[in-house]
């Protein structure tokens, strides 16, 4: 059998999306504008796939978070670019854009932490267990 090779752009694009499937990755495709989890065996060549970004949560050192109160055990930045502390795990609440929790309790962040690149969908971090 003759080896086949993709014939343009999509193709390529197509075959790594598969290949990323195969391999485990989060794929995600996009509906109505808005990007999310693609079932790991389906695959529509009408769709469009992407590779699911990686999460990049906050810049937190440890020295930063001794500096938190312990009752504190997530950081969070909602979509304007303000730093939330939660002392349970906050969900993402799409109506208001920001994170929060229906019983959780909560303190804006005071500290100077760099936010830029930052996609606050995938901002969520965690208090290391030793700091």
């Amino acid at each position: 059998m003759e080896k086949l090779t993709p014939q343009n752009e999509h193709q390529e694009h197509m075959v790594q999306i598969l290949l990323a499937k195969m391999q485990g990755l989060t794929v995600e495709s996009k509906i109505k504008n808005i990007w999310g989890w693609s079932n790991p065996s389906d695959i529509f060549l009408d769709s469009e796939y992407r590779i699911a970004p990686k999460l990049t949560p906050l810049s937190l050192s440890r020295e930063m978070w001794a500096m938190i109160d312990k009752k504190w055990n997530y950081a969070a930045m909602d979509k304007d670019g303000r730093v939330f502390f939660y002392n349970i795990k906050p969900h993402i609440d799409m109506v208001f854009k920001s994170w929060g929790n229906d019983s959780a309790h909560t303190v804006g962040c005071a500290l100077s932490i760099n936010i830029e690149g930052i996609n606050w969908k995938q901002s969520l971090t965690k208090r290391p267990k030793d700091a």
